[in-house]
């Protein structure tokens, strides 16, 4: 059985060595562990799934150069909740499409582009 580990916001600044573009961006992380105590780790940006900005796979969007640095700049852990603890907690009475269908608007990952 898998089991979410931790969830967190990191925070990742990039570098063209080609053009000089600077960009940050917040990168959603699901950790993850499996049967047999394995912990993976799923990135998202914006939503969508997403290779680990630590992979040597960023490209510029200014000049398509493979020469990114990637330089973390933060983390922001969230870790999951536990019934058996005093944090104040609030039951869910709502169906997932009623919560989605009141959700406000999702937030975009990019912080800034410089």
């Amino acid at each position: 059985m898998t089991m979410l580990v931790d969830v967190a916001v990191e925070r990742y600044r990039f570098v063209c060595g080609r053009c000089g573009r600077a960009w940050t961006a917040n990168d959603d992380v699901q950790y993850v562990s499996d049967d047999v105590g394995a912990v993976f780790a799923f990135y998202r940006l914006d939503g969508v799934p997403v290779q680990p900005p630590t992979g040597g796979e960023v490209t510029c969007p200014n000049c398509g150069a493979m020469g990114v640095a990637v330089i973390p700049e933060g983390h922001r852990d969230s870790p999951p909740a536990r019934l058996d603890s005093d944090e104040p907690r609030l039951r869910v009475t709502t169906t997932d499409e009623q919560r989605r269908a009141s959700a406000p608007p999702h937030l975009p990952a990019v912080v800034s582009r410089t």
